[in-house]
């Protein structure tokens, strides 16, 4: 199936104002510049306005996005969900450029540092910038594919599909959960880095409008004020993924781990205990051993499974990317956002809940329903290989 044509229709926008921000259409540079291989310059209010534009089409785009989550087809609820993650990255990307571009305008004219150059900011593209655009806009191929997966070969027979199935589901179990395990361990490093206080007062405005928490910084330039409101735009993209009554759920619950972290346990424990990956391969194995499918149903299963260890470590790949780019707000100076520590810990949190719960939704984690956006490994099995 799909995505809606509204949602479509909202990407492209996105996706257009995207490419138009990074296309510096105004550039202004001296011969010396090209030849030392220097990023072109484009005048501040120019990249201003450009982004005001975009401003609106980011948040238009999150909404179309939220609304397709309760899609009818699971792998659109899929794809929508790591197509949310990946405009979250392309947002707080574009903040960190503002905020460059604000710093360099706060510098002054170039020609007062010594340079023949007009006064004018630097965007520079993400390298990753154009496969995760064309992502958003589902364009096939555009998804990043793990090195690390992939069905190399199907079985021929079924006592060979058996053994292919059972190995698969169980290497799929045991992969969503360390990489949940070390992605939510990042995740709540990160917050103990922060102090425990801190985050306790980030867990409080998770799911609320965050934006006054943060303050007025003294710095209200354009391109200032641009940099807060895309920074905020990634995190409503994050808290979208959830919607904000189950991420308020969410942050508080991580914010429990937190605390049991602090008292000794690893984290990696506590998700072992909240998956439950052991005893869910045992069933599967029974079912497997038990099934009289034939092997197009064993196939079927297969693929299904495989399909989702890809779809998951998708999301992981971009969330470990998001990881890293919010340590950005840590280093805010308070006269640009007064509590920019307070956003940091507050997204940590939003992203620790969400990898759990999806990895807990992907394993199908018999104990842990708070999110059911997929079939996960244990169904994927048991639909493929009913009614025989």
């Amino acid at each position: 199936m799909s995505p809606d044509p509204s949602y479509q229709d909202a990407a492209r926008a996105y996706t257009t104002g995207v490419r138009a921000l990074f296309a510096r259409p105004v550039a202004v540079t001296t011969r010396e510049m090209t030849e030392r291989g220097e990023t072109e310059a484009v005048p501040a209010d120019a990249l201003a306005n450009q982004a005001e534009q975009l401003a609106p089409l980011s948040a238009d785009f999150t909404r179309a996005a939220a609304a397709q989550l309760n899609a009818p087809d699971a792998m659109v609820r899929a794809d929508t969900a790591a197509q949310l993650l990946t405009k979250a990255l392309t947002d707080l990307q574009i903040s960190a450029q503002l905020l460059q571009a604000a710093m360099d305008e706060e510098a002054g004219p170039a020609a007062a540092r010594g340079e023949a150059v007009e006064r004018g900011v630097s965007m520079a593209a993400p390298s990753d910038l154009e496969e995760n655009l064309r992502f958003l806009l589902s364009e096939a191929g555009a998804a990043p594919i793990s090195a690390e997966r992939g069905v190399a070969s199907f079985p021929a027979d079924v006592p060979a599909a058996r053994v292919q199935l059972s190995q698969l589901s169980g290497d799929t179990l045991s992969l969503i959960r360390d990489r949940a395990g070390k992605t939510g361990q990042t995740a709540i490093s990160g917050l103990l880095v922060l102090g425990v206080a801190e985050v306790t007062q980030a867990a409080g405005v998770v799911g609320l409008e965050i934006a006054a928490a943060l303050g007025v910084g003294e710095k209200v330039t354009r391109l200032y004020s641009l940099f807060r409101e895309f920074a905020l735009s990634a995190y409503n993209s994050l808290v979208a993924l959830l919607g904000p009554t189950l991420a308020q759920t969410a942050a508080q619950q991580v914010l429990a781990w937190v605390n049991d972290v602090v008292q000794g346990e690893k984290f990696a424990q506590l998700l072992d205990k909240l998956y439950e990956t052991g005893s869910t391969g045992q069933n599967i194995q029974q079912e497997v051993d038990a099934s009289n499918a034939a092997l197009s149903k064993f196939v079927a299963a297969i693929r299904d499974v495989d399909a989702l260890g890809e779809k998951f470590g998708q999301q992981i790949g971009t969330v470990d990317k998001l990881l890293k780019g919010l340590r950005l707000f840590g280093a805010i100076p308070t006269t640009v956002v007064p509590q920019g520590k307070l956003l940091m810990a507050a997204a940590y949190l939003v992203i620790g809940g969400y990898i759990v719960l999806a990895g807990a939704d992907f394993v199908d984690a018999p104990n842990l329903h708070w999110l059911d956006r997929v079939p996960g490994v244990r169904r994927v099995v048991e639909t493929n290989l009913a009614g025989a």
